[in-house]
């Protein structure tokens, strides 16, 4: 099966659509069953994370980009792939363009949970062959504008096993080269240290929790603009030496790996929550607010617990709870890495994706413009 991924955007800092490209393309090139092509902009951040094999540059800033639109359509209609995958919401247009204008099935990856122009929804999603929701919250947002249910695919994104993924006796080596104690419960913030993120309601968490007879550490992993102030209050309040900042780090598995509980309690919308499947695959029990997507990810009292936004009563006295009912404590994480094996895996996401390909590759459909 030819294979045409679109993800030209000249943004040369990672965000969302740049690492899942990465992620797709890395893996989708270590099959034999697809060729793989990409247009990429030249010296992006995608391109400089995969291989030269079968690249062309073109650089999309918007879908108002005639000339480099053209060059694209161009590039498409001489490859003349099977299906044609776009990954940036603002490169919908294009792709659409160039997939059928070179014969192939279009598929289109849906990250943000933001609304879309109306007249881009009418003219390009409601027309394209699938549209791959990365959760369940994107596909609940694609359906209340218009977009009919059996169109959208919901295909998450997958962790990257080599860094998360637990070896036998790995997190009790991380925990003594760490310097936590075995009777010590570690409980961790992963991800930017801001107010919108959750960090202070996992500092008010953090202080409660250090009051009971229950021997907690707190890391801290992560970099951002409210590091200071948490630093800051752990000092005026006395528990500073219980805590560990890691900053900015570029080994955020270690820290995870050594930890057993997480609180993931981001107070805005997370169009995915890779920092809670990221806690799954690392045998953490997770806490989450109830908010969009995060509420999706997590069973309630099955494999991690979703509390009301701001109760940070519930959280403590839920921590505290499960702390004590060690077999319980255990079920879960058990429950939640059960969840990752399932769903979360490179081959696991991957099997789903190539399944959607197969069932459109095999389609004699004749598509329509």
């Amino acid at each position: 099966m030819r294979l045409l991924w679109i993800n030209a955007n000249p943004n040369p800092n990672p965000g969302g659509t740049e690492l899942h490209s990465i992620d797709f393309i890395n893996a989708l090139e270590e099959l034999n069953s697809i060729e793989l092509f990409k247009v990429v902009a030249k010296g992006s951040f995608v391109d400089r994370h995969t291989s030269d094999r079968n690249k062309f540059y073109v650089s999309l800033r918007s879908e108002f980009s005639p000339a480099n639109t053209l060059k694209l359509i161009r590039i498409a209609r001489n490859l003349k792939p099977h299906v044609v995958v776009g990954n940036n919401g603002k490169e919908y247009l294009n792709t659409y363009m160039a997939g059928r204008l070179s014969g192939a099935y279009v598929v289109l990856f849906r990250h943000m949970l933001n609304r879309l122009p109306p007249l881009l929804v009418s003219l390009v999603l409601k027309r394209v062959d699938k549209i791959v929701a990365v959760s369940e919250a994107s596909k609940r947002r694609l359906m209340a504008q218009g977009i009919e249910e059996a169109k959208i695919e919901v295909i998450p994104n997958f962790v990257d096993e080599g860094r998360f993924s637990l070896k036998e006796g790995e997190k009790e080596a991380l925990r003594k080269l760490l310097g936590v104690a075995e009777d010590e419960v570690v409980v961790s913030f992963l991800g930017k240290v801001a107010e919108g993120k959750g960090i202070f309601d996992f500092y008010e968490v953090a202080k409660r929790l250090s009051k009971s007879p229950v021997k907690f550490k707190f890391f801290v992993i992560g970099y951002g603009r409210d590091l200071e102030k948490v630093r800051e209050r752990a000092i005026k309040d006395g528990i500073y030496g219980r805590f560990l900042f890691t900053g900015m780090t570029e080994e955020p598995e270690k820290y995870l790996k050594a930890s057993d509980i997480l609180l993931a309690l981001s107070r805005g919308e997370e169009s995915f929550g890779r920092v809670v499947v990221e806690g799954f695959a690392t045998k953490n029990l997770v806490f989450v607010y109830d908010v969009e997507n995060l509420k999706y990810l997590v069973e309630n009292g099955v494999n991690g617990f979703v509390c009301k936004m701001g109760n940070i009563e519930e959280i403590s006295r839920l921590v505290l709870e499960v702390i004590k009912e060690r077999n319980r404590f255990y079920k879960l994480r058990e429950e939640a890495y059960k969840t990752y094996l399932i769903n979360y895996t490179k081959e696991a996401v991957l099997g789903r994706f190539i399944k959607l390909l197969e069932v459109l590759h095999f389609d004699k459909t004749c598509l329509m413009f």
